[in-house]
């Protein structure tokens, strides 16, 4: 097989099947499927075992007890049977011609250790989508890794050899082992980013609250004090990190963090998502900011709607 597509599973629910149906339906069919059902409480599991059933490519394995994001990715990358490991996640659409041009890009450049793609930002149709440009090649993602992450995980290609000799995904970086990842990669090997979408990416409003985009927050900028400071312990990476946020003040970090995401949604033309993360976020927000972020709602809305034709 040329290579192994890796797919984590937690409570995927009804995104997982299309998920898995857009791999399964590759224009180049030589790979296995990993799925890796993490103690999934929804029928997800039962899910895996119709497609497995069905798919000889479908390699399925079952946890007992729930690892983690982290720990999942490490156990598939030593489960997986190729040299290439493509990553994937439950809730996103890879386009059928996805693992054909990676493929034929890693075999063409060996010095790349990593390899992501443009995306687009799901729409609540595809007419809606919003195409997502990235840096391309290594120098330039390098660059930008030292301000954010500039690589969607889910659209990645690595070669697993390499990846498991640094280290693989540490879980101290919860919600952001990818972004560790990229950083400590970087330092040692080639990283790029295919200038073709090839990712359908779905934004998920499951769960979402600020208490959590703040918690990213944390270890995102963890990952980057430990990629500047490689000495230091974990502990005192995210002291320093805490400190550092807490200085450009919270309150206006997750004003922004609101704005941005409500109005990605609306630009998506998905206004009940943006309708439920307008409520929520609304009320873990102060008054004096949450007010503005109503407003801010109000004419995203009528821009939106002032641009549709007719």
């Amino acid at each position: 097989m040329k290579c192994s597509v890796l797919l984590p599973v937690y409570n995927g629910g009804a995104f997982l099947p299309p998920a898995i149906e857009s791999i399964l339906k590759q224009d180049d069919p030589d790979f296995e499927l990993l799925l890796i059902d993490d103690c999934s409480t929804d029928g997800s599991a039962e899910t895996i075992r119709r497609y497995a059933a069905a798919d000889k490519r479908i390699r399925a394995i079952y946890h007992t007890t729930n690892a983690g994001l982290a720990g999942t990715l490490n156990e598939g990358l030593v489960e997986a049977r190729a040299s290439l490991v493509a990553r994937m996640d439950q809730d996103d659409l890879a386009m059928e011609q996805r693992l054909g041009r990676q493929l034929e890009f890693m075999n063409k450049r060996p010095e790349v250790a990593a390899a992501g793609t443009f995306v687009y930002h799901m729409g609540r149709s595809p007419a809606y989508d919003r195409l997502i440009r990235l840096p391309a090649e290594h120098d330039e993602i390098a660059a930008k890794l030292a301000r954010e992450n500039c690589i969607y995980h889910p659209s990645v290609i690595l070669r697993r050899k390499e990846i498991l000799g640094l280290g693989g995904y540490r879980a101290e970086f919860h919600n952001a082992e990818d972004y560790d990842l990229w950083l400590r990669a970087a330092r040692v090997y080639r990283l790029a980013n295919l200038p073709e979408p090839l990712l359908r990416y779905r934004f998920s409003i499951t769960g979402m609250t600020l208490g959590r985009k703040w918690e990213q927050a944390l270890y995102t900028r963890m990952a980057l004090l430990s990629n500047r400071l490689p000495g230091q312990s974990l502990d005192e990476v995210r002291r320093q990190a805490a400190i550092e946020l807490e200085r450009e003040g919270k309150g206006w970090f997750l004003e922004q963090v609101a704005r941005g995401t409500i109005e990605e949604l609306i630009r998506l033309r998905l206004v009940g998502e943006a309708a439920r993360v307008l409520w929520t976020f609304s009320r873990q927000l102060e008054r004096g900011r949450a007010m503005p972020l109503m407003r801010h709602f109000g004419s995203s809305l009528l821009r939106m709607r002032q641009a549709q034709p007719g």
